[in-house]
């Protein structure tokens, strides 16, 4: 029977699980984006008096508490920043079975990006 190599079998784990993870970054940026418009279209129209609009603000403060928006805002980022390390982890297993060259520049690239990208992020 065929059994493919432990390569193969790692570099698709770590570029589907990479897909799933963007996929649902991508929903879940989405449905917080709808319910940021959602809740200005509720909270701000002019033709409403205070006294309507605060009950729903309030409403709409407790909707944010329980379903934990700032966390799921908060995140997201961090579920982009794995779903490019596993991609960039099963890039490299990929190139490193295929050509040491190409593995070498492209690992070489990825470490430079990383490094200017961890440097912006802790400049002030």
């Amino acid at each position: 029977p065929f059994s493919p190599p432990t390569s193969a079998v790692l570099v698709n784990s770590l570029w589907f699980l990479s897909l799933v993870i963007s996929l649902t970054c991508a929903l879940l940026a989405t449905m917080l984006q709808q319910w940021a418009r959602r809740y200005v279209t509720i909270t701000q129209p002019p033709r409403y008096s205070l006294h309507k609009r605060a009950p729903i603000h309030a409403f709409f403060a407790n909707g944010v508490e329980e379903f934990h928006l700032p966390w799921s805002v908060g995140a997201l980022p961090a579920l982009l920043h794995l779903s490019l390390f596993l991609f960039f982890s099963g890039l490299g297993v990929f190139l490193f079975n295929i050509n040491h060259a190409v593995f070498s520049v492209v690992i070489l690239w990825v470490v430079l990006a990383g490094a200017a990208y961890g440097c912006i992020t802790l400049m002030p």
